[in-house]
């Protein structure tokens, strides 16, 4: 019987709408907007903050309360045009995450208060020359563009998934419903849902966070024209094959093999004079869309099938907030370490000690090749680990989606499972609070601490890279994925070179001690483990100095044990800075940051408010 989707093939280029739901949603002034403009400040001025000196607090009256109330406030001074920007904020975080309230004034040079939009914000800021001084005038052109498309983007999101909220937020989730649930985007960066260039349409079928899903594409190729690795066993040809099979999808010809293509990224293949050379000569041949939906997860360019052992992880050409999305092979060998790392004693040791943690490893890679033998990275295809099958995907979910702004101004998702745990456990919120967040240690914080202190193993575990697994509302085991962001101490080089003694010879990521623990402690502390204890404590479960005096004696505990390599434990517990990635100078200099030669080049110094509280007293107005 000829497959329906082989035959549309024969037509050109597929782009896989076959599962496609949701029409394109435009929005006009709604109180989605109005959301979309709020959360998007938040995200904004909470990165400028962080990155700048520019903001001095104060405490001020605000309309919308009863006379003798007085809120935080923060002035931003713009010293090239004499002008300022103010926001009221209805909360202050020590961490660095606040909460910012509508609207934003601009107070002109004459004096006069202007109630202003994010966009107009945006440029003020951009057209300041004290912020960012390498910054060019047509990158800070485009800065403003971003934000501005930034806004509208999550705008048409909140729109399309406005019937979903009250679910998201307070409903159990499977792994795809949470990856899907993310609306916001990074909640300090200025341009949290900017993706150039997709168009709208695009964003309604393969952004995840509008919750559709779509047909994955099928190509047969030559093998001579195939670039591959695996880290297993079998070969990333077989992988291939395993997901195809479990696709649904046609199989190969003799004398091909069946590869996967995202459908969008197939559309800018298709236009690339070496793929195009390549198919008209018949070295590669479309087979036609799979018969299984696919889902994006939060990432946008790796994806997500309840049927396929394997997710997959692809190349964009798409510039997704700081980075165009396109891997480079050097990533991909990452993940084949990762593989062979976890199975040696020392590998095994770790887990042993941590069963309920895992990682996801990335065993295999296919890529095209071009008719001279040069590899076409824009066709890279990287297969992960999927555990979330079958029950397995049951109350699962993403840390960004557990801490992300509430659109509809309710507490965030984390926050309402404390209130459900308390409730459940008939305790009060506080400590259900404290409860919730041990739990939380146990199952993520702890256990990539001694990843790093006592194996030498380094975890990217930003927010977006780690996966909480719940027994009714507590935090009970933990997963991260993306071996991309994955590296190695001088003491994990040396503990796992008599096992391994090639590792990271081409993958280049054996990183000094300084850097690493910058780097380490970015990711997992000030991004993933700050991120929640704002987010918990702008619910009003706890103070942040409480939650972070939890997490200090957890850090103190951890660093009397026999360590290996106690340097992150004293940095995070005596450094009175720690450092932090420069997310909004990233964006206005329009710097690519997966290529960029000197990672640290884009990192920040911010007060450690582990070591001592940075709130300080706010002046009256």
């Amino acid at each position: 019987m000829n497959n329906p989707r082989s035959d549309a093939a024969q037509a050109g280029c597929i782009d896989g709408d076959a599962f496609s739901q949701n029409p394109v949603v435009t929005t006009g002034d709604t109180e989605l907007n109005v959301a979309a403009e709020r959360l998007s400040a938040n995200c904004f001025f909470n990165a400028l903050l962080r990155e700048t000196d520019s903001g001095s607090w104060y405490e001020r009256s605000d309309q919308r309360f009863p006379e003798g109330i007085r809120v935080p406030a923060v002035r931003i001074a713009l010293p090239a045009s004499a002008a300022e920007l103010w926001l009221n904020a209805s909360y202050r975080s020590e961490c660095g995450r606040h909460q910012f309230v509508l609207p934003m004034v601009w107070r002109t040079a004459e004096g006069i208060d202007k109630p202003i939009e994010l966009a107009v914000a945006a440029q003020l800021v951009a057209e300041e020359p004290t912020f960012f001084p390498c910054a060019v005038p047509e990158a800070r052109a485009q800065f403003t563009r971003r934000v501005s498309a930034s806004v509208k983007n999550m705008s048409q999101a909140l729109a399309a998934r406005s019937a979903d909220i009250e679910t998201l937020f307070n409903q159990p989730l499977t792994f795809s419903e949470s990856e899907q649930a993310l609306l916001c985007g990074h909640s300090i960066h200025p341009t949290p849902k900017s993706r150039d260039p997709f168009t709208d349409e695009d964003a309604e079928r393969f952004a995840p966070e509008f919750g559709n899903k779509f047909a994955l594409l099928w190509l047969g190729v030559d093998p001579q024209f195939l670039r591959s690795a695996s880290g297993a066993e079998i070969s990333a040809e077989q992988f291939s094959e395993l997901v195809r099979s479990t696709d649904g999808a046609p199989p190969a010809p003799k004398g091909f093999i069946a590869i996967p293509a995202h459908p969008w990224q197939w559309r800018q293949l298709c236009e690339d004079p070496r793929v195009a050379e390549l198919l008209a000569s018949g070295k590669i041949i479309q087979l036609g869309l799979g018969g299984e939906p696919w889902r994006a997860t939060s990432s946008l360019r790796a994806i997500y099938s309840g049927k396929s052992p394997y997710m997959l992880k692809f190349s964009l050409s798409l510039r997704l907030t700081n980075s165009v999305r396109t891997l480079q092979p050097k990533e991909m060998v990452r993940g084949l370490e990762v593989l062979k790392v976890r199975q040696t004693p020392l590998g095994q040791e770790f887990a042993n000690r941590y069963p309920r943690f895992q990682v996801l490893a990335e065993p295999a890679y296919l890529m095209l090749a071009d008719s001279c033998g040069e590899q076409i990275i824009e066709s890279l295809v990287m297969f992960r680990e999927n555990p979330f099958l079958n029950e397995s995907a049951e109350n699962t979910c993403l840390l960004a989606t557990l801490t992300q702004d509430n659109p509809s101004g309710d507490s965030c998702r984390a926050a309402q499972l404390v209130f459900r745990f308390a409730e459940d456990g008939e305790i009060s919120t506080g400590a259900a609070a404290r409860r919730w967040f041990g739990a939380f240690l146990d199952a993520v914080i702890e256990p990539l601490l001694i990843a790093q202190a006592d194996f030498g193993i380094l975890f990217g575990a930003h927010q977006q890279n780690l996966i909480l697994t719940f027994e009714g509302a507590l935090p009970v085991a933990g997963y991260f994925r993306d071996c991309q962001g994955s590296g190695y101490s001088r003491v994990g080089e040396e503990l796992l070179k008599p096992y391994l003694p090639n590792l990271a010879q081409s993958s280049e990521n054996v990183i000094d001690e300084k850097m690493a623990n910058r780097l380490f402690v970015y990711y997992l502390i000030v991004n993933s483990c700050f991120g929640l204890i704002s987010a918990l404590s702008a619910a009003g479960l706890l103070s942040e100095r409480q939650l972070l005096s939890q997490l200090r004696e957890r850090l103190e505990l951890l660093n009397k044990g026999q360590r290996r390599d106690h340097s992150c434990l004293e940095y995070l517990l005596n450094a009175e800075e720690i450092w932090a990635k420069g997310n909004f100078q990233c964006a206005v200099i329009g710097m690519n940051e997966t290529t960029t030669e000197d990672p640290l080049s884009i990192y920040h110094k911010m007060a450690n408010p582990l070591k001592v509280s940075t709130t300080t007293e706010a002046a009256e107005v």
